[in-house]
C-alpha cells in the first residue's frame, strides 16, 4: 500500500506540474485570443476591453490558480470561440478518440504476441524470416499513411466500409465500432512490428539463461518452457514499452481521424489551436496527459505486481 501511496501522489504532482506548463506556454507564445476573436480590423480600445472581460489582464499566477480550482471541480472553462463549455464541447468527442486508442492497443496485444511467440519458437525458419523482413517495412509506415492504405485497399477497392461514413456511437454501436476497426489497425500496424520484434529478442534471449536449461532438465518440453517460463519475464520489457508508447497511440489517432473524417477529439484541437481558443486546447492538453500518467502508473503496477522486487525497492 505504501508503494501505491507513493505512486498516486507522484502521479498528481505531475499531472499539476503539466497542468503548471502548459498554461505558462499559452501565456508566453505569441498571439492574443481577443484579437483573434475581434479581428485584425479591432480597435484597441475594443481589444483591450475584451481582455479584460477574458480575464486575460489578471496577472499569471491568479489566472492559473483560478483555472486549476475550477478544472479540479470539473469546470474547464468556456470556449473563446464558441461561447460554450468546454466541458460540454469535449463530452462527445472523448469517447471517441478513448475507443480507438483502446481498441488500438487491443489489437496490438491481439496480434504481436501470438506473432513474437511464433518467431521466437521458429528462429531461424523462413517464416521467422519472412516475418521479420515485413516487420523493417511496416515499422518505417507512419499511422495517418497506413490509414490512407487502408482506405484505399479496404474501402475504395474492397468496398468493407464507406470511406468518410463515420457512424455515431449514438446512432449504432455496433456500426460506430465496426467502422472504428480499420482506423484502430492503421495507429496499430507500426506498434505490433516493433512489439513483435521487442519480444522475440526478450524470448530468444530469455532461452538462453540458466534457469531455462533448468527447466528443460526437468522434461518440459519447448511449448511448456516458452509459455510457462520464458513468456512471464519476457512480457516485462513489453508492458513498459506499450505503456511508454500509450502517448504515440493517442497522437496517432488524433491524426488518424483527419484520415478517416472522424469526429474526435483531433478535428476540435486542431481548429482550437488556430482560433486560439486556449480554454479548450488546455482541457485536451491536459486530459490526454491525465490519460497518459494513469495508464503509465498502472503499467508500474502491474509491473511491480508481476516482479515483487520493484516493490520491495519502492518501499525501502
Amino acid at each position: 500500500m505504501k508503494y501505491v501511496g507513493k505512486k498516486i501522489i507522484t502521479m498528481c504532482l505531475t499531472l499539476i506540474l503539466v497542468s503548471f506548463l502548459v498554461f505558462l506556454c499559452f501565456t508566453v507564445i505569441p498571439g492574443d485570443p481577443a484579437l483573434a476573436k475581434l479581428g485584425t480590423e479591432a480597435t484597441p480600445e475594443r481589444v483591450e476591453a475584451l481582455r479584460k472581460e477574458m480575464g486575460l489582464d489578471r496577472p499569471f499566477m491568479v489566472r492559473y490558480g483560478d483555472w486549476l480550482y475550477s478544472f479540479v471541480k470539473g469546470d474547464m472553462g468556456e470556449s473563446y470561440s464558441y461561447g460554450l463549455p468546454v466541458k460540454e464541447m469535449l463530452a462527445d468527442k472523448v469517447p471517441i478518440t478513448v475507443t480507438m486508442s483502446v481498441m488500438s492497443i487491443l489489437i496490438i496485444v491481439a496480434v504481436s504476441i501470438p506473432l513474437g511467440l511464433y518467431t521466437a519458437k521458429h528462429e531461424g525458419s523462413v517464416t521467422d524470416r519472412v516475418i521479420y523482413a515485413l516487420n523493417q517495412v511496416v515499422m518505417a509506415v507512419p499511422a495517418f499513411f497506413a490509414g490512407i492504405l487502408i482506405t484505399l485497399l479496404f474501402g475504395i477497392v474492397l468496398k468493407l466500409f464507406t470511406p468518410g461514413g463515420y457512424i455515431s456511437y449514438n446512432q449504432s454501436v455496433a456500426g460506430f465500432l465496426g467502422y472504428m476497426i480499420f482506423p484502430s489497425i492503421a495507429i496499430a500496424l507500426p506498434k505490433i512490428s516493433m512489439t513483435v520484434k521487442l519480444l522475440r529478442s526478450g524470448l530468444i534471449g530469455e532461452k538462453k539463461l540458466d534457469y531455462t536449461r533448468t527447466a528443460y532438465s526437468r522434461g518440459n518440453n519447448t511449448k511448456g518452457v516458452l509459455y510457462k517460463h520464458v513468456l512471464k519475464n519476457a512480457m516485462l520489457p513489453i508492458i513498459t514499452f506499450l505503456g511508454m508508447t500509450f502517448t504515440d497511440i493517442i497522437a496517432g489517432s488524433i491524426i488518424v481521424e483527419q484520415v478517416f473524417g472522424i469526429p474526435g477529439m483531433g478535428r476540435i484541437l486542431l481548429t482550437s489551436i488556430s482560433n486560439r481558443d486556449y480554454p479548450v486546447v488546455m482541457a485536451i492538453i491536459v486530459c490526454l496527459a491525465a490519460a497518459v500518467i494513469i495508464i503509465n502508473g498502472l503499467v508500474d503496477l502491474v509491473y511491480q505486481w508481476i516482479d515483487p522486487r520493484i516493490r520491495l525497492e519502492g518501499e525501502s
